[in-house]
């Protein structure tokens, strides 16, 4: 028996994985001017607890939102994995502090770039700047996926390879970055612009349809679930 995806179907099995209050900010798990999720491999995990339904005026829309306090600065790049079913995902910088342009770069499972982001203009809700980046909406097929955090300087190495690069739109209709269709495969290298230091702290929000819903359902014996890309 097949069951039609609805948003009361996506909320019911959220509050069985993450409770009905939003769930607690995400630490990034490096210490000040150290190195430990700086590459692919050793990615900081997002579990799917992490993400409850957003009701923060700074992220657009209400689907579930993981937030996640870091620190950036020069060389460093902050890699986050997390796994998502098919829909409509978006990332963004909030509250950076003063002097903290922030770069994003999102690559599937393979480690392929997917899409980027520098500025986002006009300076979404939440932020004081447009050096804040926000990249997305995009639309993701279900998989694992990684989200990187850098310093505008620190760019994908294999940005602007493959075919014409496409805009992204914000839920607003702004400027949400570019896509890669057809980047070069395995490439998560980035182009660094100097040695670590001394960092300044960020805010990311990661945006993506209710992750481990299909387990939830199938845990109270809901079973071949179909879901459909939905817009927040």
């Amino acid at each position: 028996m097949t069951f039609a995806y609805t948003p009361h179907i996506c909320a019911a099995a959220l509050s069985v994985l993450a409770g009905s209050t939003f769930a607690q900010t995400v630490i990034e798990a490096e210490s000040d001017g150290q190195a430990a999720n700086n590459t692919l491999a050793n990615a900081q995990q997002l579990a799917p607890g992490a993400f409850s339904t957003n009701n923060s005026s700074t992220v657009f829309g209400s689907l579930p939102t993981a937030r996640v306090q870091g620190r950036s600065s020069a060389s460093d790049v902050d890699f986050f994995r997390f796994s998502m079913p098919a829909g409509l995902a978006y990332f963004d910088i909030d509250a950076a502090a003063p002097g903290l342009d922030t770069y994003l770069a999102l690559f599937d499972s393979s480690g392929t770039l997917l899409a980027d982001s520098d500025d986002s203009f006009p300076a979404d809700p939440g932020s004081a700047s447009d050096f804040d980046a926000f990249l997305g909406g995009i639309q993701l097929n279900a998989g694992t996926y990684f989200i990187a955090v850098a310093v505008s300087g620190n760019f994908a190495n294999a940005t602007f390879t493959g075919a014409t690069p496409a805009e992204l739109t914000r839920p607003d209709g702004a400027f949400g970055g570019f896509s890669f269709p057809g980047a070069n495969t395995a490439d998560s290298s980035f182009a660094v612009s100097g040695q670590q230091n001394s960092s300044l702290p960020y805010t990311l929000s990661v945006t993506i349809p209710a992750p481990g819903a299909a387990a939830a359902l199938a845990l109270a014996g809901m079973v071949g679930l179909r879901r459909r890309s939905r817009r927040a």
